[in-house]
């Protein structure tokens, strides 16, 4: 099976585990501490705090923030849900923005749209989470104009965006802060786990304090990275340039086999001037879009059929909310996360697939799609 996803892995990573398993020492510990020293240079922030996951590192920025119930927070509708179930269980209310069909990020001129929608009907619009989907980043120069005309807080969730830059930055270090996820699906893995970073001191130290049971002065929890996951993290870290190699040379096997074929299209920003080939882009997921004549389902079962593996490449959450509250439709507010959410399918993509492995895909995928145009 060619699996969508798959951390690189070898002895390194077992070798790592097996030094903190001999030392005793298995929870948040000096590993933890330097996994976070690690990352905070690599991306150049003053402050890097590790966690459980990505949605715990979502979690603890919020709570750092201080977003209260019925604060408004604009989240793009095309993203995995982690922040808008953070908003909801918060109290606050997402407010969803709809995608721009380059980079698949949110659309600037769409937020601007909600915020003011926001404030007219008398809302608290107080935080923007910009995701820089798939790796790819957000317009950051518009979100932060928007930010600062309308006081407003701004979480980045590079969660897919680990080793992207925007404008020589790197992509977690341009809002207040940011957070990243080593989930198996993300440039490195720790198994699960997350961190956030930021150069503010106050939001480091409140970080800090609530993903280890707080303080005197607040409660906190329980969302402690241990020194077994950081030590794969660290090898993780000494591979990541490679990874980053690797997958820009499966990238580019892909855009020259897929580029001038029926019945769906790539992303733009792989494709002419707007190629990602350079080295401030590390692309997590490889999304096409298939065409609306195209049957999704039909085609991710007859890949899974020939032992490969696609899936949709996210949802659009103003969707899935529309569900959870059975709302009347009044016409859609984002309709391109909509198309998005409906025919978008993501292909393998990992270091440790083959050139082969990738025609293997493309040849599979396009029987699929020739099976559904006949």
């Amino acid at each position: 099976m060619i699996k969508l996803a798959r951390p690189f892995f070898d002895a390194r990573e077992k070798e790592a585990v097996a030094r903190v398993l001999d030392s005793g020492w298995v929870m948040q510990g000096p590993v933890v501490a330097e996994l976070e020293s690690r990352i905070a240079d690599y991306c150049g922030a003053r402050y890097c705090v590790a966690v459980s996951s990505g949605t715990a590192a979502l979690h603890v920025c919020f709570l750092a923030l201080g977003i209260q119930p019925d604060d408004s927070v604009l989240i793009p509708s095309f993203a995995w849900p982690s922040a808008a179930n953070i908003t909801s269980l918060m109290g606050a209310i997402p407010v969803f923005v709809d995608a721009e069909r380059v980079t698949y990020n949110l659309d600037c001129d769409h937020l601007r749209f909600q915020i003011d929608r926001a404030v007219e009907q008398g809302g608290h619009p107080s935080l923007i989470v910009p995701v820089h989907q798939f790796g790819v980043p957000c317009d950051m120069e518009k979100v932060l104009v928007l930010a600062d005309e309308f006081n407003m807080r701004v979480l980045e969730d590079a969660a897919c965006a680990l080793g992207s830059c925007y404008n020589g930055k790197h992509t977690g270090t341009l809002g207040d802060v940011g957070i990243f996820s080593f989930h198996p699906r993300k440039v490195i893995s720790t198994g699960e786990g997350g961190a956030i970073v930021t150069d503010d001191d106050d939001l480091a130290e409140r970080c800090q304090a609530l993903r280890n049971h707080g303080d005197l002065k607040r409660p906190g929890l329980n969302y402690r990275m241990t020194d077994v996951q950081a030590a794969i993290g660290l090898v993780q870290m000494d591979k990541l340039t490679e990874i980053h190699q690797k997958r820009a040379a499966l990238l580019r096997t892909y855009v020259d086999l897929l580029g001038h074929q029926c019945g769906f299209s790539l992303p733009s920003y792989l494709t002419g001037d707007n190629d990602l080939f350079g080295n401030t882009v590390s692309l997590q997921t490889l999304m096409i879009l298939l065409d609306l004549r195209i049957n999704r389902d039909r085609v991710m079962a007859y890949m899974a059929d020939r032992e490969i593996e696609a899936k949709p490449g996210s949802v659009a959450g103003h969707l899935l909310a529309a569900d959870r509250q059975e709302t009347p439709d009044s016409g859609d507010p984002c309709p391109v996360s909509t198309q998005l959410h409906r025919q978008g399918l993501a292909l393998p993509l990992h270091p440790g697939m083959t050139q082969q492995d990738v025609q293997r895909c493309v040849e599979t995928l396009m029987e699929a799609v020739e099976s559904e145009s006949s």
